[in-house]
């Protein structure tokens, strides 16, 4: 009689324990739209376009990764929140405004490092060069050595090949601003 009791309640049991870890998992999972969440940021998807994905850090950076980027943030000693990323190849576009936790942000690249202390822009790396677009605000472009570098400023570029010549800084034509904010969905 008594293993009859306890095999009728066996199914309860199970039933019960499955309902809790259920809820549980629902309480302690981030919504469906977050992919992955990483060093203070979360990963999301962008509505528009399913294969750029939006990372945002804080209130104060998003960056928009764009379709086959190979990228990994960085963190300055003690600091919680990525303080750059390093962009291998694709394209980065980011929102950066300076707050009290990160004064600026760089992406370093096989050929530059542009870095803001509050603006948007994009990079994107070929092969052959590293590209910066000024968006709004101003970037700072060196060279990746650090030698002597350029500011742009709203709808200007540069692009930064292999060697030690001069960056120039030119404005980047309607139909080439287009093609790179068409990576991100903009």
């Amino acid at each position: 009689m008594m293993q009859t009791q306890a095999r009728q309640r066996e199914p309860r049991f199970v039933a019960w324990v499955l309902a809790a870890v259920a809820a549980a998992s629902i309480l302690l999972c981030p919504p469906a739209r977050v992919l992955a969440q990483t060093g203070g940021c979360n990963l999301m998807p962008d509505d528009r376009e399913p294969s750029v994905r939006i990372l945002r850090c804080g209130e104060d950076l998003t960056i928009r990764i764009a379709a086959n980027t190979d990228y990994q943030l960085t963190q300055a000693q003690g600091q919680a929140l990525p303080s750059g990323a390093q962009l291998k190849a694709g394209a980065l576009m980011i929102d950066f405004k300076p707050g009290p936790r990160r004064r600026n942000f760089q992406i370093l690249t096989p050929h530059a490092i542009a870095a803001v202390r509050g603006t948007v822009w994009a990079v994107e790396v070929k092969p052959e060069q590293s590209s910066t677009l000024a968006v709004s605000g101003s970037v700072q472009v060196t060279r990746a050595n650090g030698s002597r570098g350029v500011t742009l400023t709203a709808g200007e570029g540069a692009d930064v090949t292999p060697g030690n010549g001069p960056i120039t800084v030119k404005r980047w034509g309607e139909p080439r601003v287009k093609a790179l904010l068409a990576r991100f969905a903009q």
